[in-house]
């Protein structure tokens, strides 16, 4: 469990960092971890975890503060989770919204958009749970994308999608293994009861 009931400020630091290897710089009570948005887009206050993953299964919960009147699609509680720091899938408020352009909940981000909206309303929790396949890798060479599987709130928006590439933001590919990030993208997003379970090839 790198996020779960008990986690507090210090506790959070054992499992996680800033992107740039600082402390961690979130808020954190009661088990629940909120963006601190820094302000600064040439300063975003990421988290990583400090252990990197190959293939993996995450599960992770959020909710997305409520959105003012009049904010455009990519200002109503932005965030995302990167596998392995490369592929980011969308955190967004995209309730009752008609999916379009490969950026709201559920999307892999710029690559393939969710296949329904099940988006509840925000400041409610919502879920992903994620089966990540790494990349594979022959003599330096990619051979095989990376693939992932994404349930949100138990129903699954994307089934195998190949990702080709990292997505904006992302980290290059790479043969080696990668953190979970948490994204800081301006919004107060919170996050609560995320593990990572190892599978497959890359599991221990």
């Amino acid at each position: 469990m790198l996020l779960g009931e008990a986690s507090t400020a210090q506790s959070l630091g054992a499992d996680w960092q800033d992107r740039r290897g600082g402390d961690v710089r979130w808020d954190v009570q009661g088990g629940v971890a909120t963006v601190r948005p820094s302000g600064d887009p040439q300063d975003t206050n990421d988290l990583r975890t400090r252990e990197n993953f190959g293939d993996f299964r995450l599960h992770l919960e959020f909710r997305v503060p409520p959105s003012r009147a009049g904010l455009g699609e990519q200002d109503r509680g932005n965030s995302g989770v990167y596998l392995q720091g490369r592929y980011e899938v969308q955190i967004l408020d995209s309730f009752g919204a008609a999916l379009s352009g490969q950026d709201d909940l559920g999307a892999i981000y710029g690559q393939h958009d969710a296949s329904s909206n099940e988006a509840l309303p925000s400041g409610t929790w919502q879920s992903y749970d994620i089966d990540f396949r790494a990349a594979r890798w022959s003599g330096g060479q990619k051979t095989e994308n990376a693939r992932a599987t994404v349930y949100l709130n138990g129903q699954k928006v994307q089934d195998d999608v190949a990702l080709s590439g990292a997505t904006l933001l992302g980290d290059a590919e790479a043969e080696a293994p990668g953190p979970i990030v948490l994204q800081d993208h301006g919004s107060a997003v919170s996050f609560r009861n995320v593990w990572v379970l190892p599978t497959g090839e890359a599991a221990p």
